[in-house]
């Protein structure tokens, strides 16, 4: 395998290993259970749950928030009620410590200004009486404990993503992340086959932009040529852009999906050059498919949902997609040729579908 080195400075995130692109897939974890009860008297507060480095969640009465939480060690959680009375509101601050150890439960009680863990027994009945549990988990873009979760997001081979055919010699595109510590990587849905696997290899990678080129080992596979076009320039902000991909597919099934968006912004997480933020829905699983604009040609790369911001997802730009390509040793850079530009919308979906694949890792 050879690893291309970009000569780019890049903003590093941990992005949402979006091979499984959810949070925190596959990763050991602790869950918190925070109930507030329906009593009147303490109903009058405002409540917010807030960890470090993450965005606050408010908890009203008669509430119950599923917590899932990866970082471990001493974990400190705020507890910031405005509450009304005698014509004015008034703010209070109040502050719990928990050691976390992974694989546990923790229960905390959050009444009017109070909280504080609580036994298991009473907050189980707590939970039983809310008929609407709530969850949230640790965005692991900006964890709670820095030090303590570095290492967990590499314990996991195990993963489904999306990957795309760049060249008819079999050479496919998908994230860096989505087959990262991988034992073996198959491909399937070539010619809508969705029951037989195919195993690739990886040929070059580029974990700094969360890319990676793979290859397929059938040699008696073959491919026609790619008919779309590789972009590598002038897209603007607010141009209308589609992501397609395979999220979820256990439960979402086989069939491509195909989410509409717009260019949000022309950088990603704080001010990332090298990504594109799109508004485009994207879930666990798309990471990998490729982001196309009207014209029919690929201009960015899925690898991320924001955990953070709603309705916001990344793409990493082609023209680092290009660079890539043109750096890795023994490859023959293609040529790409938009053979869609004409064509309506739907038909150029039907011709990307064949050459877009589930990718699955062990």
């Amino acid at each position: 395998m050879k690893t291309v080195k970009m000569l780019f400075l890049i903003v590093s995130v941990i992005a949402s290993s979006l091979c499984t692109a959810q949070n925190g897939k596959d990763l050991p974890y602790s869950t918190i259970f925070f109930t507030r009860s329906g009593n009147y008297f303490l109903s009058g507060c405002m409540s917010t749950l807030v960890f470090p480095n993450q965005r606050g969640i408010s908890i009203g009465p008669n509430s119950v928030i599923k917590y899932k939480i990866y970082s471990d060690g001493e974990v400190n959680i705020t507890l910031d009620a405005l509450c009304a009375g005698n014509g004015s509101a008034k703010q209070y601050v109040k502050q719990l410590t928990i050691n976390i150890q992974r694989g546990n439960e923790y229960y905390v009680s959050c009444e009017g200004i109070t909280i504080k863990e609580a036994e298991k027994s009473k907050a189980e009945k707590q939970i039983a009486k809310c008929k609407n549990v709530v969850k949230y988990e640790e965005n692991l873009e900006n964890p709670i404990n820095p030090s303590s979760v570095k290492d967990i997001a590499k314990k996991s081979g195990k993963g489904q993503a999306t990957c795309f055919l760049i060249s008819p010699e079999g050479y496919l595109v998908t994230n860096f992340h989505a087959v990262e510590n991988a034992n073996e990587i198959f491909i399937k849905g070539i010619d809508g086959d969705f029951t037989t696997k195919f195993g690739v290899t990886v040929v070059g990678s580029d974990p700094s932009n969360d890319l990676v080129l793979l290859k397929i080992t059938n040699k008696s596979v073959k491919f026609g040529n790619p008919p779309f076009g590789l972009r590598l320039s002038g897209v603007s902000q607010a141009e209308r852009v589609y992501a397609l991909g395979f999220p979820i597919a256990d439960a979402m099934g086989v069939e491509i999906k195909v989410t509409e968006g717009i260019i949000s912004a022309k950088s990603g997480i704080h001010g990332d050059i090298s990504k594109f933020q799109i508004s485009a829905s994207v879930n666990p699983g798309n990471s990998g498919g490729p982001l196309i604009d009207e014209s029919g040609n690929i201009i960015g790369v899925i690898y991320a949902k924001s955990t953070i911001a709603d309705a916001a997802g990344y793409a990493v730009k082609a023209s680092y997609l290009d660079n890539f390509l043109k750096n890795i040793e023994g490859f023959n850079y293609p040529t790409f040729i938009n053979e869609l530009k004409d064509k309506p919308l739907t038909e150029k979906i039907a011709a990307f579908k064949q050459y877009i694949f589930i990718l699955e890792t062990n």
